[in-house]
Parts: C-alpha cells; structure tokens; sequence
C-alpha cells in the first residue's frame, strides 16, 4: 500500500528538513503562517530553530519510530539523536550523546500543514 502524500510531506519534513539540513524546503511542509501548539509561526521561524538545534548538536538525526496516518492528521514518535556539540539554552557544549523523545501531530489542509502539535521531552 502506498503512503497518502500528508505522509509522504511529513516524512520530507523529518528526512529533509531536520536530517539532510534543508530548512529552506519548510514552504513545501507548511502554510506560510501557520500554529505551532498555539503560537502563530512561520517556516521561516521553524528554520532559525533547526538551524540553532543544529548548532548546538552538529550531529542531530530525528529518526521516526512510529507513524500513524490518519488522513487529514498524521502523528508522529520520534527520537532526536545526536551529541551535544554547542551551547543550548545556556549550557555549554558536553560532547555528551543525547536521545530525546518527540510527539508531533501534523494537522494538514490543503496538502500543508496549517497546526503543529510538538511535545518534546527536554530532560532526557
């Protein structure tokens, strides 16, 4: 069975945009404004804030362990894996590994991506 194309953009946005460091294909992934859990946001936004992760772990790879295709709303676990190679939210760079669980809902309309629902466990 083939993926739906909500799948196929979400899967673009983990392999692409987080693990190939192609922020700038976020406008394929989501409207031009759009709400990240209550926050109106932007891809552009949603690019400074991959590339600051990428800067504090050089390293990063999201890898998606599980999916659940609902139609109009795809759902997503993941887990941010990598190491910390640069400062984040004060703390300086360990070169400790890390692996951080996610949840991400991914509400579509119109083939983007118009509400991100993003749980992220920072403490791991």
């Amino acid at each position: 069975m083939s993926e739906s194309s909500n799948v196929a953009v979400v899967r673009m946005y983990w392999e692409q945009c987080w693990n190939a460091r192609l922020p700038d294909r976020l406008g394929e992934v989501f409207h031009a404004e759009y709400t990240h859990g209550r926050t109106p946001y932007s891809p552009t936004l949603l690019a400074e804030i991959i590339r600051d992760t990428v800067r504090s772990f050089p390293d990063v790879q999201v890898r998606i362990d599980e999916l659940a295709d609902l139609g109009d709303t795809v759902i997503t676990r993941t887990r941010f894996i990598g190491t910390h190679g640069g400062e984040y939210v004060g703390l300086s760079a360990t070169g400790r590994p890390i692996e951080a669980p996610s949840l991400d809902v991914f509400f579509f309309r119109d083939g983007l991506v118009e509400r991100m629902w993003h749980l992220f466990d920072h403490l791991p």
